[in-house]
């Protein structure tokens, strides 16, 4: 399976911040195949990818061609060819889009843990939008005290669930401005007050403006529980 079939969505924000409604409402597009998370799987392999580069540069710098070297075959690596093949993997064994589908990608809420610090975030948003073709990122935000009070976050102390909202939503922010033509905000608590403010998300991501349907699914209850 081929990275550049597809056109490809990425949902980026934080845990309880009304991703899975707009999962879900993207998925009710006709050819769109948006995944849920995956414990940042994709990271990951950014890192690893990166490691990789790092590795080839090493194997440069000097000569690594004798068995005795602590970087041996450092020269040797193939980073662009094992990048294609982490992504290409990642998107028929993660993704896994079904037939007939033209939009792919997927939402994640981690974003806060793992990355190391705020150019880490910077550097794999740059790598998302350098690798994946026509591909949109969309962040969605809600507001701190709906989050800090919903589900599993209320047991948590308030102070270290507002550092995570507050540190994602800076990193979103410089994404945003660094990177205008493929990021996108998206104000949960608006949107859901005022259901056209959907409509330049949908111009964004090219798909189609449906308001009939996103009322179909805003009414639509969402189940979170993992199924057994």
């Amino acid at each position: 399976m081929s990275l550049n079939r597809y056109r490809y969505i990425f949902i980026v924000t934080y845990a309880r911040s009304g991703s899975t409604l707009l999962m879900s409402l993207l998925n009710h597009c006709e050819g769109v195949c948006i995944r849920g998370e995956n414990r940042a799987t994709l990271y990951h392999l950014y890192r690893a990818s990166e490691a990789l580069r790092d590795t080839y540069r090493r194997g440069q710098s000097g000569r690594q061609d004798d068995p005795d070297r602590p970087w041996f075959g450092a020269q040797e690596v193939r980073p662009a060819r094992f990048r294609r093949q982490l992504l290409n993997g990642f998107v028929s064994q993660v993704l896994s889009p079904p037939k007939g589908t033209m939009v792919t990608g997927c939402k994640e809420i981690r974003h806060h843990r793992p990355f190391r610090d705020d150019a880490d975030f910077a550097a794999y948003i740059a790598f998302l939008i350098a690798h994946f073709p026509q591909v949109r990122i969309v962040f969605n935000s809600r507001n701190h005290g709906d989050v800090r009070h919903s589900a599993w976050l209320k047991t948590q102390p308030r102070a270290r669930v507002e550092t995570m909202l507050q540190t994602c939503e800076r990193r979103f922010r410089a994404a945003l401005k660094a990177h205008p033509a493929h990021c996108f905000w998206v104000d949960y608590d608006a949107c859901i007050a005022q259901p056209a403010r959907y409509r330049p998300l949908f111009e964004f991501l090219d798909l189609p403006y449906q308001p009939a349907l996103i009322a179909q699914v805003l009414h639509k209850p969402l189940d979170h529980k993992p199924q057994k």
